[in-house]
């Protein structure tokens, strides 16, 4: 892994030369050294660490989003703008998926972000001022940001997580200081899930309840991120542990109420108005959602096709009247306009057109909270989390109700499914978890020119492959035959 440090010691001298005051010494040639409190609560703010480049690309493997040779389709929706990489997700080719001169771009950033984690995580205790309340509140923040990008390697680029192979599942690469030359190995799935729990359970006792901007993260943010750890980890108990603390910790946090929001017809670009102001919605920082904020920048907005069974999806459990304004204000049906007004004849786009926020979102924990419900048994508190989440999203809302624990299960998936489609890597991650349940596992198939392309649950393929630059390195690095 010598060469991940090569990469990310470049990029974080070339951030710090842009990004961060004219505090840092240069010692030796080359390198910028911070000493001082200040200058690692900078490191902190600089802007990249807030992008999560080329995750959105995972939504090509999802049962939501289609691209389309059809010739009567606009050229917009088709493949021709899609990079080879991107080609190979929606098409579930076998081996590489990126070309061997082309680096995975989402792993060497969040490699390039951890690398800043260790740096601050390891040094900040040793500057030379501020209090110790003060370092401690920084480490804690670090620790939080690393552990937040593993949690989104390991369910990228390993197996999901399953109690009886997790401890020899090739995981991804641990790397928890910043020494450039260093070597590092594959570690399991199962230590990198345990080295996740210690930073967080370490972060969530220093973090603040209400941080300086929606960039940094809070108690309640770490105590999701837990939540959704024991989650994926298929221990319910816990999760629901933690995302009742993170629901008392949640402080000024509140959904966004989309019934107070129209989409222009046919309209496209600031197309989200809100009824109140009169004006555009508002960026991620202003939504008060947004727990913690990154910015993905892979919206497929008006460059793919919802399927049909998604656009279903929005219909199921609506009650007569009501609009799900989920669908209202993300997606349009027949037509748009761009440049100029195109076609899309009994079809459905996908353009919210407005930035998502790929983090942490208040929204999910109502639906860790409700899954986790279901899960234990209590399907009555877990509807409450539901119908608490759709009285924000739906116009004449009624409460759903279940018969049994396994309908307030599906009810919750399916919301799940409502809530984060097209976002980020959301749909990915779910899909991916849930494959290991016999009960929702499921085979994606993307037609192409009459020819089918299917995805079986559990099959290698749902994994991606580590970066090139890091195997031309690394030879001998075990990996995933896909």
């Amino acid at each position: 892994m010598k060469h991940i440090y090569k990469i990310v010691l470049a990029l974080l001298i070339i951030l710090n030369f842009y990004s961060c005051n004219d505090f840092l010494e240069v010692i030796p040639k080359g390198e910028r050294i911070p000493r001082k409190y200040e200058d690692f609560s900078d490191l902190l703010n600089s802007d990249a660490l807030t992008y999560q480049f080329n995750i959105g690309y995972v939504n090509l493997f999802t049962d939501d989003l289609e691209k389309t040779s059809d010739q009567n389709m606009p050229d917009e929706v088709g493949f021709a703008d899609l990079p080879e990489f991107a080609i190979n997700y929606y098409n579930f080719n076998s081996g590489p998926t990126h070309a061997l001169d082309e680096n995975d771009i989402f792993f060497t950033t969040s490699y390039s972000q951890i690398y800043t984690y260790d740096f601050v995580a390891e040094g900040v205790m040793e500057a030379t001022d501020g209090s110790e309340e003060q370092k401690i509140a920084i480490r804690a923040e670090a620790l939080f940001g690393r552990a937040y990008n593993f949690f989104k390697l390991i369910n990228l680029y390993a197996k999901a997580y399953d109690p009886n192979t997790a401890s020899t599942d090739y995981g991804v690469p641990l790397i928890l200081e910043s020494n450039v030359y260093a070597t590092y190995e594959r570690n399991t799935v199962d230590e990198v899930y345990n080295q996740i729990i210690t930073d967080l359970l370490e972060a969530v006792t220093s973090l603040p309840v209400n941080a300086s901007t929606k960039y940094h993260p809070t108690k309640a943010c770490a105590h999701l991120l837990l939540a959704k750890v024991y989650l994926f980890k298929g221990e319910f108990d816990i999760a629901l542990d933690y995302a009742n603390l993170a629901l008392e910790n949640k402080g000024s946090f509140e959904l966004l109420d989309l019934k107070n929001y129209v989409a222009i017809s046919g309209g496209w670009d600031l197309r989200i108005y809100n009824l109140v102001t009169f004006e555009a919605m508002e960026d991620m920082l202003d939504i008060s959602e947004n727990m913690y904020i990154k910015n993905s920048f892979t919206n497929f907005d008006g460059e793919a096709l919802a399927t049909e069974e998604l656009v279903d999806m929005y219909e199921k459990d609506l009650p007569s009247g009501s609009k799900d304004m989920r669908r209202e204000l993300y997606f349009e049906t027949d037509e748009a306009q761009f440049d100029a007004k195109i076609y899309f004849p009994g079809r459905t786009i996908y353009g919210a057109f407005v930035q998502r926020n790929a983090g942490i979102l208040l929204s999910d924990l109502y639906l860790i909270l409700a899954e986790s419900e279901a899960r234990v048994g209590s399907k009555d508190k877990a509807m409450e989390y539901v119908n608490y989440l759709r009285d924000f999203r739906i116009t004449n809302n009624v409460p759903l109700t279940a018969t049994t624990n396994e309908d307030a299960l599906i009810k919750v998936l399916e919301e799940r499914r409502r809530e984060f489609s097209f976002n980020s890597d959301y749909r990915f991650r779910d899909l991916k978890r849930l494959n290991t349940e016999p009960t929702f596992a499921k085979t994606i198939t993307h037609t192409i020119e009459g020819v089918d392309y299917t995805l079986p649950p559990n099959d290698p393929r749902w994994i991606l492959p580590i970066s090139n630059d890091v195997i031309e390195y690394n030879p001998d690095l075990p990996q995933y035959d896909r």
